[in-house]
């Protein structure tokens, strides 16, 4: 009886054993998923980097997983957020942008180590922060005006600020998209109103030069019409003399006779009378 008891006790801790043995076994493996590279640590200690797949790590081993596919990240600056133009107006836009950890061992091993899991190195970072900035940094350069006449320049300069600021070291920009550059409903109105003002000033202007060339228009036909009178007096003035002579003339002809008048002088060439 006792001899069927210690089998038993004997079969009973062999199972377990296999159990024990088993598990231990399964939990020496760790899969890491597609587009991951996992970092293994033993004891607090860095052992290696695993690809995806599942690969045998040992016992004791945890596997921290970085995600190598697209990040985004989408920065609204609106409100106290907002930034501001030289002349400290408020400047409100939406910032996408995407990036990804580049995917070298090097990489995952050192964000492990220097910065967290993978789940907060955006924080960490300060993803948010550095896009926020950098696009301070450029509208601060304009007044607001200009950020509208020079959108694209303006955007161009933000861009060039995050990827200047952003830690290259563990992270790929893939590209930055700046919409809806905005203003303050307040500055907005006074733009409106400046543009109603200039619209208006312009009419006024056109209605002022079309009275001015009417005017000139109106000068002009009376300086005409006196040179046309002007004229008449000449003549007039040139036939009366002419009268005038004829009136005092004594029937004696000269061969020739000079005649003045305000216009011109005329030389007469008459014909001498015939002697009988």
């Amino acid at each position: 009886m006792a001899g069927r008891k210690g089998q038993y006790f004997g079969v009973t801790v062999g199972v377990v054993v296999f159990i024990i043995a088993v598990i231990v076994g399964f939990s020496g493996f760790d899969t890491v998923e597609a587009s991951h590279l996992g970092v293994k640590v033993r004891l607090s200690q860095v052992t290696g980097v695993q690809e995806a797949g599942m690969q045998w790590t040992g016992p004791l081993t945890d596997v921290v997983q970085y995600d190598l596919r697209t990040r985004k990240e989408t920065v609204e600056l609106q409100g106290a957020n907002g930034a501001v133009d030289k002349t400290g107006q408020a400047v409100y836009a939406t910032i996408n942008i995407n990036y990804k950890v580049k995917p070298t061992h090097d990489t995952v091993t050192q964000l492990y180590k220097q910065v967290g899991t993978n789940d907060v190195i955006a924080d960490r970072l300060n993803i948010v922060p550095i896009v926020r900035e950098g696009f301070k940094q450029a509208t601060v350069k304009y007044e607001a005006l200009e950020i509208l006449e020079k959108r694209q320049e303006v955007k161009e300069l933000a861009k060039e600020n995050i990827r200047s600021n952003f830690p290259a070291q563990y992270f790929e920009i893939q590209d930055i998209i700046i919409t809806n550059i905005d203003f303050s409903e307040a500055f907005k109105a006074a733009i409106e109103q400046k543009k109603v003002a200039e619209q208006n000033a312009l009419k006024e202007q056109n209605q002022l030069e079309v009275v001015k060339f009417q005017q000139e228009q109106e000068i002009e036909r009376y300086k005409a019409e006196a040179e046309k009178l002007r004229l008449q007096k000449t003549q007039v003035t040139a036939l009366l003399n002419q009268q005038k002579w004829i009136e005092k003339w004594d029937g004696q002809l000269p061969t020739y006779i000079l005649t003045n008048s305000e216009s011109s002088s005329q030389l007469l060439n008459l014909p001498a009378p015939q002697v009988e």
